[in-house]
């Protein structure tokens, strides 16, 4: 039996709990006892573990041996018999140190949170690199968040969002949407919902949990893996510019439309876009057949698509273009009697903006959007002539200035026959805005280039 006297004891937990084994508390110290495990969560985890152990070496000290027996056995057994307390005593000291360490990890922060001005949570105000501990459970009531993941990934929050940190590589999102972009260190990523379970493989997604707990999840670059909560079919890898959902009610994956406007904080973050609207989709690869010009590649009603075709381009001579200069151009004006350019030596990014509806009859389909660059626009490539002149420095086919043959298709110099339908593009004061309503038809397609001074 442990006595009052057998030891020091920094922690009095060990030594309590090993008395009330021997039965040896009195009043005064069952009652610390008592109140200690009712208010320490971790005094109680280490009172069940000294109790599994107890159990464990008293099953192991009288395993064969009956009481009867035990009157014959010689002395040498007795001497264990009176080392009970030392088996005790090395047993919490054991337990303490675990206890310790697994306090230790409880403790050991597993991401931080940096707050855009004015974000709050529920229950008051963040505060700059907040830490965020194993089981955090936090509620964003207005504003935005970055968290960073001790794994080095990193995810955004905006209000209303609510959400549990589990550990350095595992999230669950109850409510709102989240993007994460996930390193090397951060590979398996996870982020669990009420109805899935998302695993990284390597990528940047977005992840959005409506009202009526439906978990919506988008592939803005490499790959995930999607299952069900309820498993009711095999998990599914999601691949870059891919978007799915998990219906609440079956728990069945479906798919869904993809749109790229949750990953803007990444892409304006790689390239000199900064911002653009929900029905523009940004593509980080210009599909070579769209570079070679065939159309009905990527089909789809009133969606356009901004592809960075070419970066980081020093121009060794003067590049001939259809506009230069801020304002609002009708497709119908866009006849080159002079042509622009863009001077020799300087560097400049290209972007191709496409559009090519889906829908099969002979109307126009009508399709509008914007898109802010955080560089000046220098140049608008819109004509077929102006599309093919440009290719060899341009267009990423053309390595060594070589292209093979190209179909470009333009923004279309010419009015509908009903007079109303008519391209337009608009370029703002500052030459960072561009706006522009395009027309085409299921067997044509609307295309043309943009160039920005590079970063």
């Amino acid at each position: 039996m442990i006595r009052e006297n057998s030891t020091s004891w920094e922690d009095p937990l060990p030594k309590l709990v090993a008395l009330y084994f021997d039965n040896q508390l009195n009043e005064r110290e069952l009652k610390q006892l008592q109140t200690r495990l009712k208010s320490d969560p971790e005094a109680r985890i280490f009172f069940v573990q000294f109790s599994a152990l107890q159990t464990q070496l008293e099953w192991i000290h009288t395993d064969s041996s009956s009481p009867q027996e035990m009157t014959h056995l010689p002395g040498s057994i007795y001497s264990r018999k009176k080392n009970w307390n030392l088996i005790l005593y090395v047993t919490c000291c054991v337990c303490l140190v675990l206890g310790g360490l697994f306090s230790m990890h409880l403790m050991t922060p597993v991401a931080h949170v940096f707050p855009e001005p004015g974000s709050v949570w529920s229950s008051g105000n963040i505060t700059t690199e907040e830490k965020l501990l194993p089981g955090s459970r936090r509620h964003l009531l207005r504003g935005a968040i970055e968290i960073r993941f001790t794994s080095g990934s990193i995810v955004n929050l905006k209000a209303p969002a609510q959400f549990t940190v589990h550990n350095s590589n595992e999230i669950f999102l109850q409510a709102g949407k989240l993007v994460a972009d996930v390193p090397e260190s951060g590979h398996g990523f996870t982020v669990e919902t009420q109805t899935g379970k998302i695993i990284d493989l390597g990528t940047s997604f977005s992840v959005n949990v409506g009202a009526e707990l439906n978990t919506e999840i988008k592939v803005y670059r490499g790959k995930v893996q999607v299952a069900g909560s309820k498993e009711t079919e095999p998990p599914r890898e999601i691949r870059a510019n891919e978007a799915v959902q998990i219906d609440p009610v079956s728990n069945l994956i479906q798919p869904g439309d993809y749109t790229s406007s949750d990953f803007i904080p990444l892409i304006s973050r790689d390239y000199a876009v900064d911002q653009f609207s929900d029905n523009v989709i940004f593509q980080e690869q210009l599909p070579d057949q769209i570079a070679q010009g065939e159309f009905q590649v990527l089909e789809r009603d009133g969606a356009i698509f901004l592809f960075p075709e070419k970066r980081d381009i020093l121009l060794s001579e003067n590049l001939p273009v259809s506009i230069t200069q801020p304002g609002d151009y009708r497709a119908e004006e866009q006849i080159e009697k002079e042509t622009d350019f863009v001077s020799r030596g300087m560097k400049v990014d290209c972007y191709r903006i496409y559009y090519d509806p889906a829908s099969n009859h002979r109307d126009m389909i009508r399709a509008e959007g914007v898109v802010h660059f955080h560089q000046p626009i220098l140049g608008l490539i819109t004509t077929k002539t102006r599309l093919l002149e440009t290719d060899s420095v341009l267009n990423p086919l053309c390595a060594g200035g070589n292209c093979p043959p190209v179909k470009h298709q333009e923004v279309e110099a010419r009015v509908a026959e009903d007079g109303r339908h008519q391209d337009i593009l608009s370029l703002s004061e500052d030459r960072k805005t561009l706006k522009f309503i395009l027309h085409t038809g299921t067997k044509y397609v609307d295309e043309f280039r943009v160039l920005v001074a590079s970063p």
